[in-house]
């Protein structure tokens, strides 16, 4: 028993307003207030942000809770502590205590999810809670939380039929997480970002490239700087250089937060924890013969990163993309980044309500189109040699059901 099994097809219900989720846990007697937390809202980067900062707490000897979505394979995946999932077991128990308060105040499936976590790491005693916004930031139901660092990843265009249709509107929608008198940390120097820190009157905030810094050396090897502090030499095992951004970003905050609590840091540490951090979904390698790799870009600047990232780390290899969309994206454009980035594509289909059908992807001028995501996969190694390689991207849910049946084939 999950807990979507009770939402069907109202999954992705939103409702915007904190009401409910506040009386839901007034309810539970506020379990959100008996750990500390730092959230961390954007665009892109969100998940991999908050696993470098749970790696980093958690090396240093905190117990902590980790609630991100969408889980790729297995629902528990959204509730971790020490990066362990919830037990299915546990998670079952805890939907049956609650689904009384969530049918009395009408949650929806993400609210339903919050107050679940925040009890669970109530009563699991964690030291520290890293916490993804699921959407936006002003309305999400994680805003309840008095985070001790707030941080924003960066703003780009999507979801923009609930959070606005220009980069201003949007780093409103996302600096709502921030409070006046608690520090925030920024990993993309955005003027829309910058501008509303100050007409919110944050006192304290810090933006990467200015207040601190990554530099990147030969290997992917890179250095960092944030005020007396100076770390050489870190490695990740996360591909890509924006997981370096996504990193710096991570040990701004943790540094922040460690400077405010008195708390003692060691470089080797967190050398390590950045190292041992890993995230599935992003730029993973899913197979080394045929080169096969995964990345879960659902918009206009996550696909294009990843195509510059395939550029750089694979600089001779022609692209076959497997790809799918949900239809309140903004298609047209990331059907245009895909094609002008692929040698060979295939369309495939995912098994959630807002995931787009053959037709759908027949208008776009797609006319690849196979249903069953791991049969597209089958296709697309027709076409390898051994010049190229496979990427499968365009969605979160695409990356996790092709996981998910990788697993369960055994491949």
């Amino acid at each position: 028993m999950n807990l979507f099994d009770f939402f069907k097809k109202k999954v992705f219900n939103i409702e915007p307003g904190l009401e409910r989720i506040k009386a839901a846990l007034e309810d539970v007697s506020n379990p959100h207030k008996n750990f500390k937390s730092i959230l961390v809202a954007g665009t892109n980067g969100k998940g991999s942000t908050c696993a470098y900062l749970e790696s980093l707490f958690r090396h240093h000897g905190y117990k902590t809770g980790l609630f991100t979505s969408p889980h790729l394979i297995q629902e528990n995946e959204r509730w971790q502590i020490n990066r362990k999932n919830i037990p299915q077991d546990r998670l079952e128990s805890y939907i049956k205590d609650l689904l009384p308060i969530i049918q009395k105040y009408n949650l929806t499936y993400f609210e339903a999810c919050t107050l679940l976590a925040f009890k669970y790491f109530s009563d699991e005693s964690i030291d520290i809670a890293v916490v993804e916004v699921g959407l936006g930031g002003r309305w999400d139901s994680t805003n309840v939380l008095d985070p001790c660092v707030s941080v924003i990843t960066n703003v780009s265009f999507d979801h923009m039929h609930l959070l606005g249709d220009t980069l201003d509107k949007i780093a409103f929608e996302k600096t709502g997480i921030t409070r006046k008198n608690k520090p925030a940390v920024v990993g993309r120097n955005q003027k829309e970002i910058i501008d509303w820190l100050k007409k919110r009157k944050i006192k304290e905030f810090y933006i990467q490239g200015l207040d601190f810094r990554s530099t990147v050396r030969e290997s992917l090897l890179w250095d960092f700087e944030f005020k007396d502090f100076y770390l050489k030499d870190i490695k990740l095992s996360m591909i890509g250089t924006r997981q370096i951004e996504n990193a710096s970003t991570s040990l701004a905050s943790f540094l922040v937060f460690c400077e405010k609590n008195n708390i003692k840091v060691d470089k080797e540490t967190i050398k390590r924890a950045l190292k041992n951090t890993f995230w599935q979904g992003r730029m993973q390698i899913l197979s080394e013969e045929p080169l096969i790799i995964l990345d879960g870009g659902h918009n206009e600047e996550g696909l294009l990163k990843s195509f510059q990232e395939l550029k750089e780390l694979f600089k001779s290899k022609k692209v076959i993309t497997v790809y799918s969309f949900m239809k309140d994206k903004e298609t047209e454009k990331m059907f245009k980044i895909i094609k002008e980035n692929s040698f060979k594509t295939v369309a495939t289909k995912i098994n959630v309500s807002r995931g787009m059908e053959k037709e759908d992807f027949y208008k776009l001028g797609e006319e690849n189109f196979i249903e069953n995501p791991l049969e597209a996969v089958e296709l697309a190694k027709k076409y390898v040699d051994d010049n190229s390689l496979i990427f499968i991207t365009g969605s979160l849910y695409l990356v996790g059901e092709v996981l998910s049946g990788w697993n369960t084939a055994g491949k």
